[in-house]
């Protein structure tokens, strides 16, 4: 069985409309007639104008409601929703014209009613001009499935609650009591599902926000040969609580990654006071650790580095029990574990040595695996990140300055190992240096010393001339 999907319908420009619904124009182009120049001038102005109205042309949505598989005999509403003004709704089947409706609001609904297998089939919405028929815009295509159910319908729960706060992380439960089984998860408002299998059945939905509240329901199949399915789970609103406080601020120590076995530690900074900071882990619902600032700082101690330590922190502050009163999520931190198996990287420098101001400076680090992420930092800040495919990552300085002086290293991570770090590379010293300044300086030291040398020999000179001479002798 195949997972329900929107296939994308080619877009069709007014204009190729119009040549396609003119076979004599097509064949005057054939034998190569041209068209009266002002026949040609007023095509060209409509087609300035419908492209002017295409580009602003709204976007046009399908759903079903209830989503899913429908049942056989059963029904279901086919939803047509775009930000229009007037106008109508055509809806097509297989790219044949089925029904058109005038929009009330922003919705045309279709229904169908004790649906049979010649109900299936890709529909597409397509918004027409209440005037001429021109078509203005048109949805994706949408895979209507007609099914009869044998199964029981799944029960879907979610952790850690109906009600969430912006920027947190959910799991819902499709829980079905049978072996080889694949579930659908569905979002009320939208054409498309997420699918997993059975042995996975838990939906992670990362890093909420509002446009992920709604309403959720799953529905499933088993595998083989017969295909049975089950019917539509019960509905789960999902609520997501925007906050208006602003999220602390979060730092990881040691930066460059924790060797397995030391110790790590999470700054949360907030101003804020008498309320508790929460830690958070990307992939994980729970909450890791609970702290109290201490002059707006909370800090969180991993004593003992394990590998699965590994990951993305963030932190709010707040009562957890409400999730109205917590506060932003913080932006997310990488905490890194260094992997003594892994093979450490050098690092070399070119040119080596003292360089001049304004040369171009080429670093390379070589790693011992294939596909990793590369990280070069300068006296332990990070100054570039390369992906690189290779098991060589080149990072260029172009026209040093002498802000760009310093002690450099690199570190990887494999791609197979999102947070898992090699050891730091070899360190290597960059001296950025300014020869014109120095030349100016020596030049000007050997003015002042040629400067006093001549001053020298002119005192000299003037004093012999002031001596007084020998007296002639006596007659």
């Amino acid at each position: 069985m195949k997972q329900s999907i929107c296939k994308r319908t080619g877009s069709v420009s007014p204009a190729s409309v119009f040549i396609r619904r003119n076979p004599a124009l097509i064949e005057k182009y054939k034998r190569g007639m041209m068209l009266p120049a002002t026949h040609m001038l007023a095509f060209s102005v409509w087609l300035v104008a419908q492209s002017k109205a295409t580009a602003s042309a709204p976007t046009v949505s399908i759903f079903l409601q209830p989503p899913g598989v429908i049942p056989l005999g059963g029904s279901t509403t086919i939803c047509c929703r775009c930000l229009c003004h007037g106008g109508k709704m055509v809806l097509y089947k297989d790219g044949y014209q089925l029904r058109t409706l005038e929009l009330h609001g922003n919705t045309a609904e279709f229904s169908i009613s004790k649906a049979t297998q010649m109900d299936r089939g890709l529909y597409s919405c397509h918004y027409v001009d209440g005037g001429n028929g021109t078509v203005l815009t048109r949805s994706d295509s949408m895979e209507v499935r007609v099914e009869e159910f044998c199964l029981p319908k799944p029960v879907l729960s979610v952790q850690p609650g109906h009600e969430v706060a912006a920027g947190a992380d959910v799991m819902l439960h499709c829980t079905i009591r049978l072996s080889k089984v694949v579930c659908f998860l569905y979002l009320e408002g939208q054409a498309t599902a997420l699918k997993i299998s059975v042995e996975h059945t838990d939906f992670y939905l990362s890093r909420m926000d509002h446009s992920k509240g709604g309403r959720y329901s799953c529905q499933c199949y088993t595998e083989g040969t017969p295909i049975n399915w089950s019917g539509v789970s019960n509905m789960l609103e999902l609520v997501v609580r925007e906050s208006l406080l602003p999220g602390p601020s979060i730092s990881v120590t040691p930066q460059e990654g924790a060797i397995l076995g030391t110790s790590a530690t999470v700054h949360c900074m907030c101003q804020c006071h008498q309320t508790v900071m929460l830690l958070y882990k990307s992939g994980n619902v729970s909450i890791q650790q609970r702290a109290w600032p201490v002059r707006g700082m909370a800090t969180f101690i991993i004593t003992q580095v394990a590998q699965e330590d590994g990951g993305a922190y963030a932190c709010r502050y707040g009562n957890e029990s409400d999730p109205s009163s917590l506060s932003q999520l913080s932006p997310f931190a990488e905490l890194l574990v260094r992997d003594h198996k892994l093979v450490r990287p050098s690092l070399s420098l070119k040119p080596l040595g003292r360089v001049q101001l304004g040369t171009n400076v080429t670093l390379w680090c070589t790693s011992g695996v294939q596909r990793a992420q590369f990280y070069f930092w300068k006296n332990w800040e990070i100054v570039g990140v390369i992906e690189q495919e290779s098991n060589v990552a080149t990072f260029v300085l172009p026209h040093v300055m002498g802000h760009n002086g310093g002690t450099y290293t690199c570190s990887y991570r494999p791609w197979s190992q999102r947070y898992i770090s090699s050891q730091p590379s070899n360190s290597v010293l960059l001296t950025v240096v300014d020869y014109t300044r120095s030349n100016i300086v020596r030049l000007a030291l050997g003015v002042g010393v040629l400067i006093l040398l001549g001053l020298m020999v002119a005192e000299a000179m003037n004093s012999q001339r002031n001596t007084p001479g020998q007296l002639p002798p006596l007659e």
